[in-house]
């Protein structure tokens, strides 16, 4: 299980100077903005923040390990257990700073720099929604009204940075945040903007009658969107009239995820029309098509441009490769679903599609074999790959056989393979397993009617030298339905474990679901000091 190490705060006063004391000198001054002149000097109270005032004060901690102070080296800053060591901060040779230091006394420059690393996002993100909860992102602990709690001075220079209100995320719309949109909208000026608007059908406390009003002052900053991600309630639709009637163009945005609910095949016109004004930017990269309302590829899109495609239309494997064949940048792709037959026959005699930038390629079918996708394309730099394969019928109707030529022409090495298909052959994914395209594998996902002993051994099997044959840089591993002799997980999950006192193996995670229930020895193995059982779906994790 993972530990995850907090920095000590050290507590500070009204004024400010333990703050000062602990962050000064650590940030190297640099013009990052103009001269400060004419900040406002008044706030508006927002309601109900999260106290992030321990990740402020710990902010020095953090500060000292990522910046180069402007004199030399990386400083080397003590722990602070106590306010009494504020003082007494390695600045790379300097004299400590006084203790009665005044946080007002910092630059400006320096001022914006704290608060935009106070703004990065948090590798523990708060996944906790209060009623009263700020318009601060999920993968944000830190919210900026929280820094006009410090001194006037700095209240004033945080509604002065623009790029701090420029991201704004409603949850459940409510009519306490029609003004703080506003406000966060006016303080962010010309910033660009990440937007994000999402809905909980079953949620009592959201109110859609603020609803339009929020998306209604979003659109009205349309040529400031950078990125948007936005899940409609079909009914508000109306609100989006406004924009596509509008002159100007997002010509910032560069990410776009847009989807309705739920589907009616008579508003998708209206869907594609405010598509197209999406698509209108020189920008745009992401697209996000998988949202209810866009079902076909849409014509207006800019091909060429684009990067990362998701998509959720009924396709034909000709079809994909007509796609393919459009977007030679691309770098992610998602396709769902491939269920419909091919009208042409690939010709033996033409080279494979050559994709030069494509590193994950997921793809989801139905009733349909892929096989011929992969024989028509060639992913040099691929590195991870998801199948997922749902038969209709109780017979195979999946071929996988050219998945191994397709990986050895593109000479790429995975770092993520996942596949899942009730029919999955033993002998090809044993093939496949011993690919050299494999050897840095990191993540392994097999999902098939039965993992048996055989890929277990294989799996487990090591060369003279002690190393695994195959996957020996393996570090998560989940293997979804297992019927195996008794012991033999437990063997082989053994000889993968990282050792923390050797720092052997690579293993750090295991997902096994057994078909019944694991019988004595993989039992005890799966409830040591070093796995934990989550009893209620019979996972066992490490």
């Amino acid at each position: 299980m993972e530990t995850i190490a907090k920095l000590p705060s050290p507590s500070y006063s009204s004024s400010g100077k333990f703050l000062g004391a602990g962050i000064a000198g650590l940030l190297p001054i640099r013009p990052l903005l103009p001269p400060f002149q004419g900040y406002l000097s008044k706030t508006i109270v927002c309601d109900g923040t999260s106290r992030s005032g321990s990740h402020l004060r710990s902010l020095a901690a953090t500060a000292s390990t990522t910046m180069q102070p402007s004199n030399g080296p990386t400083a080397q800053t003590p722990g602070h257990d106590s306010p009494s060591n504020a003082s007494s901060i390695d600045r790379g040779g300097q004299p400590p700073l006084k203790q009665d230091f005044d946080v007002a006394e910092l630059p400006v420059e320096i001022i914006c720099e704290i608060f935009e690393k106070f703004m990065e996002g948090d590798s523990q993100p708060n996944r906790e929604d209060p009623p009263q909860r700020s318009l601060i992102p999920h993968s944000c602990r830190s919210d900026p009204t929280i820094l006009g709690w410090i001194c006037s001075r700095w209240r004033a220079v945080a509604i002065g940075l623009p790029t701090l209100w420029s991201t704004i995320c409603i949850h459940n719309p409510k009519s306490s945040q029609i003004h703080l949109v506003n406000t966060w909208l006016a303080r962010s000026a010309n910033s660009p903007l990440y937007l994000k608007f999402g809905y909980n059908w079953n949620d009592d406390i959201t109110d859609l009658r603020a609803a339009p009003q929020i998306l209604t002052s979003f659109i009205s900053r349309l040529e400031s969107w950078r990125e948007i991600d936005f899940d409609i309630p079909l009914h508000l639709l109306g609100a989006f009239s406004p924009m596509v009637k509008m002159p100007r163009a997002p010509l910032l945005l560069q990410s776009a995820v847009l989807g309705f609910n739920p589907y009616v095949q008579d508003f998708v016109p209206h869907i594609d029309a405010i598509w197209k004004v999406l698509h209108a930017s020189p920008n745009l990269r992401h697209v996000d098509w998988a949202g209810h309302g866009a079902y076909n590829f849409p014509t207006h899109a800019p091909f060429h441009q684009l990067t990362h495609v998701k998509t959720n239309y009924e396709f034909s494997v000709d079809g994909i490769l007509a796609f393919l064949t459009a977007v030679p940048l691309i770098e992610e792709l998602c396709i769902s679903t491939i269920n419909l037959p091919s009208v042409t026959v690939p010709d033996p005699g033409v080279p494979p599609l050559l994709l030069q930038h494509l590193r994950v390629l997921i793809v989801y079918s139905r009733s349909i074999t892929t096989c011929s996708l992969f024989s028509s394309l060639t992913c040099p730099s691929l590195q991870s790959l998801r199948l997922k394969h749902h038969s209709l019928t109780d017979q195979p109707d999946q071929n996988l056989s050219e998945l191994i030529p397709f990986l050895r022409r593109s000479t790429c090495q995975l770092h993520t393979l996942e596949l899942i298909d009730r029919h999955l052959s033993e002998p090809i994914l044993e093939n496949l397993l011993q690919s050299p395209n494999l050897c840095s594998l990191k993540l392994l996902r097999v999902s098939m009617d039965f993992v048996r002993d055989k890929i277990i051994h294989l799996l487990t099997d090591k060369s003279e030298q002690g190393s695994h044959r195959i996957l020996p840089q393996l570090e998560k591993l989940i293997l979804d339905i297992c019927e195996t002799t008794d012991g033999f997980l437990a063997t082989m999950i053994s000889s993968h474990l990282y050792n923390d006192e050797t720092s052997l193996g690579s293993l750090r995670r295991v997902k096994v679901t057994p078909r019944k229930a694991f019988r004595p020895i993989d039992n005890h193995f799966f409830h040591t000091d070093k796995l934990y059982l989550n009893s209620e779906s019979s996972v066992y994790y490490i």
